[in-house]
């Protein structure tokens, strides 16, 4: 026996099946098992890198307040109120003035060794600017320029209303005004003066420039011994300080939601997997954010992979040997059941297992001659079902193709009376060619109940010039229905039989009811006609035919059609219902399930 032919077999497949499944679940597990040891270790290193930033974070909140302190003394200083505001009695009074605003800046640049330049600019008499950036110096000069008012950052610190507004690490926005390189950074901070012994209004705006290397070197030690890197961002998730300068002013995607105070997070940053802390800083709302490679943090993690590994290898061994044991007890019965459907598909449909078992195999042995026993009997009305489908496939299409050219002879036809002005010939031929247009529908088996409709309706029109005053016809439908898909070709046979078959022989004149009616989850197509009804003997006849699936009988043959095609379309429940008494009218139902 060939390797192709053991393929075949299901314990060979059985062997494949439990050897790779079992396998998978090896490798999966230890993959998992891995991943959530590195996962631990990795929380673990992320905790510290978490209560780094955090320790880094204090310490520049308390940069931060020291530099709104430092703002308070110039927001709060009178002599340079009363400069911006002026008033002054003759020149002198403002040249001392002046002086004494030179010494206090003076003072406040010099408070600390990292002050830039301070900017004041005034919207009244005159703006002030001391500069430490070379050699100190201090400028008087006039009011705010329009130019200057009409910056963003001016706009940002006079809406603030007096409240503290951070630019972060950025280029000076005033670099004309003092001598220095403009590509050096500071970080920038302002906020708007007002007249605090007056009316409150705002006079100016305060723009102070820090020497940022005392923030750097913060961030510079948040580096979590993994090639590792700070930065702070502001609200809009852009870079506002960095160690080094290389991200300044470029947007950070940060995934956690905005309410997060801080967290610990993984994201893929320029292509590579990086543990990210964050922490928000209560004083700007900016977020201080410590990032690292995670496979730098999570070294210790290849140790507990090597041996993982090693481990489901061990498993795999094991996972083979039970593999080929299963296949070997799984193969014999197989063969069994293997070499009696071969004898099936032969012919021999008498073939019977003579094996017995008492485990699954045994019900499936049972239940196999339970099947070829019954599978010739079924093989006969399969058979015939078929020829049934196909003959009636061939007269629906020959009937489409005769169709397409009745309907339009009969729409030419109808303009010709139109012109002539034949009126019960034009009225005939329109509702024939509109039931004929209707009934081809692009060869589709099901329309909607809104269609339906229409075609009965058609079919009526020509009935009605026939017949003249004969029947009068109520049509009533659920608005609800009216887009439901139902089978085309079962409603005007109905409605013919009830008018051939009740009306017509009724003397005096007759009445129509056709309704289209929802029922819980059921659809009704219901034909009442005042006729003159079936005897009791006809109507069991009827029943009984229906029941029968025997169509080689022409009786009744268009009941017993439209009866089939629904309980082949929607299953045994459904199908059509009769209901009659002699000369008191007959009753047709048709039974579809809601859908």
């Amino acid at each position: 026996m060939n390797i192709t032919s053991k393929r075949r077999f299901v314990g060979f497949k059985m062997f494949i099946i439990y050897f790779v499944s079992m396998t998978i679940s090896i490798m999966v597990m230890g993959y998992l098992s891995y991943h959530k040891a590195q996962e631990i270790i990795q929380l673990n290193v992320g905790g510290v890198a978490l209560q780094t930033v955090q320790q880094a974070n204090k310490r520049l909140e308390m940069i931060f307040e020291e530099y709104e302190n430092r703002s308070y003394f110039v927001f709060s200083y009178r002599e340079l109120q009363r400069g911006i505001l002026g008033g002054f009695g003759d020149n002198y009074e403002r040249i001392q003035n002046t002086d004494q605003i030179n010494k206090f800046l003076s003072s406040f640049a010099n408070l600390k060794n990292d002050t830039a330049n301070v900017f004041v600019f005034g919207e009244n008499t005159a703006s002030y600017t001391y500069s430490l950036t070379s050699n100190p110096t201090f400028t008087m000069m006039s009011p705010a320029l329009s130019s200057q008012r009409e910056q963003d950052w001016y706009k940002q610190i006079k809406e603030a209303d007096g409240r503290m507004v951070w630019f972060g690490i950025r280029p000076s926005f005033m670099p004309e005004k003092h001598v220095t390189d403009e590509d050096q950074p500071v970080f920038c901070y302002g906020r708007a003066l007002k007249d605090i012994w007056g009316n409150g209004e705002i006079i100016g705006i305060l723009l102070i420039e820090i020497n940022p290397n005392e923030i750097r070197q913060i961030l510079s030690e948040i580096d979590f011994k993994a090639r590792g890197k700070a930065i702070i961002v502001d609200r809009a998730n852009n870079v506002v300080a960095d160690a080094d300068g290389e991200s300044a002013e470029h947007p950070f995607h940060l995934e956690p939601a905005e309410e997060e105070r801080s967290g610990i997070i993984n994201q893929v940053i320029d292509g590579e997997k990086m543990v990210v802390v964050h922490d928000r800083m209560a004083t700007s709302g900016w977020k201080l954010i410590g990032m690292a490679p995670a496979r730098e943090l999570v070294k210790d993690s290849n140790e507990i992979r090597l041996y993982t590994f090693y481990l489901a290898l061990g498993f795999t061994l094991v996972a083979v040997l039970l593999s080929w044991i299963i296949s070997r007890l799984m193969h014999q019965p197989v063969q069994i059941l293997l070499q009696s459907m071969r004898k099936a598909k032969e012919g021999d449909f008498e073939s019977q297992i003579g094996h017995h078992r008492k485990d699954e195999f045994g019900i499936l042995f049972d239940s196999f001659n339970l099947m070829v026993s019954r599978i010739k009997s079924l093989i006969n009305e399969l058979y015939i079902q078929r020829l049934l489908k196909k003959e009636n496939q061939l007269k629906m299409l020959a009937s489409q193709i005769n169709a397409h050219f009745i309907y339009n002879t009969l729409d030419s036809i109808h303009w010709i009376s139109r012109i002539y002005k034949v009126d019960d010939i034009s009225t005939m031929i329109f509702g024939l060619s509109n039931y004929l247009r209707i009934s081809l529908s692009d060869g589709r088996d099901m329309v909607s109940v809104r269609e339906a409709v229409s075609l009965v309706e058609s079919y009526l029109s020509v009935q009605k010039v026939r017949y003249q005053d004969k029947f009068e016809v109520n049509v009533e439908v659920d608005n609800d229905l009216l887009d439901k898909q139902v089978l085309k070709f079962v409603y005007q046979p109905l409605v013919e039989n009830a008018i051939y078959h009740g009306i017509e022989n009724k003397r005096g004149k007759g009445r129509l009811d056709i309704r289209w009616v929802r029922k819980d989850e059921l659809l009704y197509f219901e034909v009442l006609d005042d006729g003159v009804g079936i005897t009791p003997e006809k109507l069991k006849q009827i029943k009984e035919a229906l029941e029968d699936n025997d169509f080689t009988q022409e009786e009744h043959f268009a009941l017993k059609n439209i009866n089939s095609q629904i309980k082949l379309a929607y299953g045994e429940p459904y199908g059509l219902e009769l209901e009659s008494r002699l000369a008191g009218g007959t009753k047709v139902t048709l039974i579809f399930p809601y859908r």
